[in-house]
């Protein structure tokens, strides 16, 4: 069976792990909130921590790695005295 691959050939596995755990943990925020109202504004910005978390992990799911990353061999160019390319 053929894994499906997206977004230049990469599994869309690493991004559910972050947003599966922020939405459990906004579920247990949300229900505490829930039983005690008082703790609204104390509960309120781990909502905005979880969102920028969320987002930096999709961000960092969608950034693009595309052309060859290393422009030459640099293990070639730090040898010294080979004067190959002179």
């Amino acid at each position: 069976m053929k894994r499906h691959r997206l977004f230049y050939g990469r599994s869309p596995g690493p991004l559910f792990g972050p947003l599966i755990t922020c939405v459990i943990v906004a579920t247990l925020a949300f229900a505490f909130e829930r039983s005690m109202p008082a703790f609204h504004d104390v509960v309120q910005p781990v909502y905005w921590i979880l969102a920028a978390i969320a987002l930096i992990a999709i961000w960092r799911w969608l950034r693009v790695r595309s052309g060859n990353r290393r422009e030459a061999d640099r293990r070639k160019a730090d040898r010294p005295g080979d004067d190959e390319d002179r």
